[in-house]
């Protein structure tokens, strides 16, 4: 578990004792919202709001390294923001992460080393597949980047300024949802809008799932829509 004081905690399965927690001491000031930890085999990578990932061993709560993605610059405080508000994407050995102000990066799994970093503000999350990252940028851009380098592969800026939702990948499509209810299918490749369609016309907050060949989605007036995209062949 994640709190707003910075502490990850984590609690027993059979009686919710406290096991052993993590803390990493927040800013000032800060966005709304925190990145859940994830788990991978036994370890725990969590990312916070001073810009830092950690990884700890999953029985203990072990420190295994510390890394700082983003450091805080500028003279004041919502310039210093480097938040990480969105779950890390790992990958076999690779840990893919990207933050608010920040940069979007490539972590070493074992030892935390940064293998390359971009400049890139995204507070939403990312998806990860085995040939790109996708995110949308705090402007409203969906970006994919090369895992390999973080070169960027396509920039999709039609959708600026919509509040995207982090992406889910459906198919050979990237899925995004907005603050109108809309959802928007990118094709994988080349950012190409594909298709659109809409639920009950208010914010989708959270990430698109999907699962069982739909793309499932929640808007923020607690109504669930479930749909299903057709090949590009037979529309």
């Amino acid at each position: 578990v994640h709190s707003t004081d910075g502490r990850i905690t984590a609690l027993a399965a059979e009686d919710g004792r406290a096991a052993w927690s993590y803390e990493q001491l927040p800013p000032r000031l800060t966005l709304r919202g925190l990145a859940p930890p994830v788990i991978d085999a036994d370890i725990v990578v969590a990312a916070f709001d001073n810009g830092r990932l950690a990884a700890l061993t999953l029985a203990e709560g072990d420190v295994l390294w510390s890394a700082p993605v983003a450091t805080p610059s500028g003279r004041t405080e919502l310039q210093r923001l480097v938040d990480i508000d969105s779950p890390v994407a790992i990958r076999g050995d690779d840990v893919f992460v990207v933050g608010f102000q920040g940069r979007a990066a490539m972590v070493a799994r074992g030892t935390g080393q940064i293998w390359w970093g971009r400049d890139y503000s995204s507070h939403r999350g990312l998806a990860a597949d085995g040939d790109a990252l996708y995110f949308p940028t705090s402007d409203g851009a969906v970006v994919s980047l090369s895992p390999r380098d973080g070169t960027e592969r396509w920039r999709l800026d039609l959708l600026a300024r919509r509040g995207l939702s982090a992406p889910a990948i459906d198919g050979d499509a990237v899925v995004v949802a907005d603050f109108q209810g809309f959802l928007h299918w990118l094709d994988r490749g080349s950012g190409e809008l594909l298709a659109r369609a809409a639920t009950d016309g208010k914010r989708v907050s959270n990430r698109p799932v999907s699962a069982g060949g739909l793309v499932l989605v929640q808007t923020d007036a607690g109504s669930v829509h479930a749909f299903r995209a057709r090949p590009r062949a037979a529309r």
